[in-house]
């Protein structure tokens, strides 16, 4: 533990992984973030089975871990771009409005499994758009 858990603070689970890998990147983001945390049970064989790997945090920091952990799904759509009365528009962010966004209806090669699967699973009518600024992903309102 490091000196950010004294004696006065209580510490609480936030959560379980099933494996050391997802909860380093959680683990990561937090520290990242400056949210004291730490991990146990991530040396234990068999994973899940074995209660898997447990992330903990002061319990005055839960709700910011949290918020910090869970994905933002807004129902915010991308706003286009009005520039001097051209009529190709680009899409721009929603939340922080940067224009290093890219939009799409098929995965490409490069794509997470997760992102695949998204995008032919569930064959949304819209473009999905990931943000490069802010990392916010959104659709498209057409």
């Amino acid at each position: 533990m490091t000196s950010a858990f004294n004696a006065g603070s209580a510490v609480v689970l936030l959560t379980t992984f099933p494996d050391s890998i997802a909860a380093h990147l959680a683990k990561n983001q937090l520290d990242a973030a400056d949210v004291p945390c730490f991990l146990s049970n991530e040396h234990r064989p068999y994973g899940p089975v074995s209660g898997g790997v447990r992330l903990y945090v002061r319990e005055q920091d839960v709700a910011a871990a949290q918020e910090l952990l869970q994905p933002h799904h807004s129902p915010m759509h991308a706003l286009p771009e009005q520039p001097d009365g051209l009529e190709e528009t680009a899409p721009r962010c929603p939340r922080c409005h940067h224009h290093e966004v890219v939009c799409r209806h098929t995965p490409q090669p490069s794509d997470n499994l997760f992102t695949k699967l998204r995008l032919w699973l569930l064959a949304p009518e819209a473009p999905q758009c990931h943000c490069f600024n802010c990392g916010h992903e959104f659709e498209l309102a057409e």
